[in-house]
């Protein structure tokens, strides 16, 4: 097994933004520009010489409080697909929005697509995350709400699921539940990273609770587990079921306890950082470092999985992680005046 600095090699680390305010998420546009969505409705834009301009996002009944706020942002040509939670302390939800962006003037026109109908009364566990298919149509996580756990097991409901959508606001063709044709997948807790491998497959992470963070391989119609599996336990030190597998359940490849808290994921398409080719990149909050999951089979050809803490010496909460048409990877801190992090191979 190779170990961290095999995998990277030299590096080096540059700041090319500073000062952002409690940044959700991160997109690399075809102009090589990186935009940056912030939790309290604001855009960042750094162009290449790294200066920002910022621009408020219009967003109906935009809800800050927690785990809330502006959540994801998808580029489609000249819009953006926005999710954020919204409502307030005692109804809130995850929504999301098509709307019009230009990197002159910012985004106009928010229309809505979907909304979880499921309201709840606490400002965390929302997802959030955006993925295009390849297919057509589009996917977002859904969080359990934390205190509604058992509802990622009904499909009644759209909490603790990944939700597939068009931008018509309808659900995808061929569902896997006729009752409730916006569900692609259940059982899932509070899933941050959603990104297609490089073996065409989805793939998605989500938190524990304490233990038991997840890498899944995502199948259409399957159920993940949550509530009733988990390796992890209660804040409380209580078990919360004592299945860690269970008939019919999906297994997660990777169970990280203790917890990393995962919190973005990419996939490193590129040969600057040879080794680093075809790997998760994924980024960690309680952990505060950068991993790389790399793929093999073993001597009896079963899919293994080893994961590698690449960049550790950030000491930060680091929010979200993309990989620029360089091969260079660019890291998002998190919190109040946040960085935006390239790392690249030292020349």
């Amino acid at each position: 097994m190779l170990s961290a600095d095999e995998i990277t090699g030299d590096y080096v680390l540059q700041d090319i933004a500073t000062g952002l305010q409690f940044p959700k998420a991160m997109t690399i546009l075809p102009s090589g520009e990186v935009l940056i969505a912030e939790r309290d409705g604001f855009l960042t834009l750094i162009s290449s010489d790294s200066r920002q301009a910022r621009f408020a996002l219009d967003l109906p009944d935009l809800y800050t409080e927690g785990q809330g706020g502006v959540l994801d942002v998808l580029p489609i040509n000249d819009e953006l697909l926005i999710s954020y939670s919204k409502g307030s302390d005692d109804s809130n939800a995850l929504a999301v929005v098509l709307a019009q962006f230009s990197t002159e003037t910012g985004a106009a026109q928010v229309v809505p697509v979907y909304e979880v109908q499921d309201t709840k009364d606490t400002p965390v566990h929302y997802g959030g995350k955006l993925l295009a298919l390849t297919t057509g149509g589009y996917l977002v996580t859904t969080g359990d709400g934390f205190d509604y756990r058992e509802k990622a097991q009904l499909p009644s409901s759209h909490l603790g699921k990944i939700i597939g959508f068009t931008l018509s606001g309808a659900p995808l063709n061929s569902p896997s539940f006729d009752d409730n044709p916006y569900i692609y997948s259940y059982g899932h807790r509070n899933p941050q990273g959603l990104v297609y491998g490089a073996d065409g497959n989805i793939y998605q992470h989500e938190h524990g609770p304490d233990g038991g963070d997840e890498l899944n391989l995502i199948v259409k119609g399957a159920n993940y587990g949550w509530p009733v599996v988990t390796r992890g336990k209660d804040y409380s030190g209580a078990n919360i079921s004592p299945f860690t597998s269970y008939q019919g359940m999906t297994e997660p490849l990777i169970n990280w306890t203790p917890s990393i808290a995962p919190s973005s994921m990419a996939v490193y398409s590129h040969d600057a950082f040879p080794l680093l080719t075809d790997a998760f990149l994924i980024t960690s909050l309680k952990a505060k470092k950068l991993f790389a999951v790399k793929a093999s089979k073993n001597e009896t050809g079963k899919a293994m999985f080893n994961v590698y803490p690449i960049i550790n010496q950030l000491n930060t909460r680091l929010r979200d992680v993309k990989v620029d048409a360089n091969g260079d990877i660019l890291v998002l801190t998190d919190g109040a005046d946040s960085r935006l992090i390239r790392v690249s191979p030292k020349p």
